[in-house]
């Protein structure tokens, strides 16, 4: 269960966001600009999923790391994990 909740925690925080906004807006009555307003959130929340998901090549092998490594240059390695 805390791997579903880890890697998964900004689509349920956006779910109960988006029938946060659903439930309110329900309960105040549909109109047009509440319906946009439902949209520019979901687009919204589409678009932070877009940009913050973790993502990253995972077919880097060790010899293209080494390749690249040496040359007489200072070489930062960072070690990610996607979640």
């Amino acid at each position: 269960m805390d791997r579903i909740l880890n890697q998964f925690s900004f689509i349920l925080g956006g779910v109960v966001i988006f029938g946060f906004a659903v439930a309110l807006i329900a309960r105040r009555g549909f109109t047009l600009g509440r319906g946009i307003l439902l949209g520019v959130l979901a687009l919204l929340l589409v678009a932070a999923w877009v940009v913050l998901h973790p993502a990253g090549t995972k077919n880097t092998s060790a010899e293209q790391v080494r390749s690249q490594i040496g040359s007489g240059k200072p070489v930062l390695l960072e070690f990610l994990s996607p979640y």
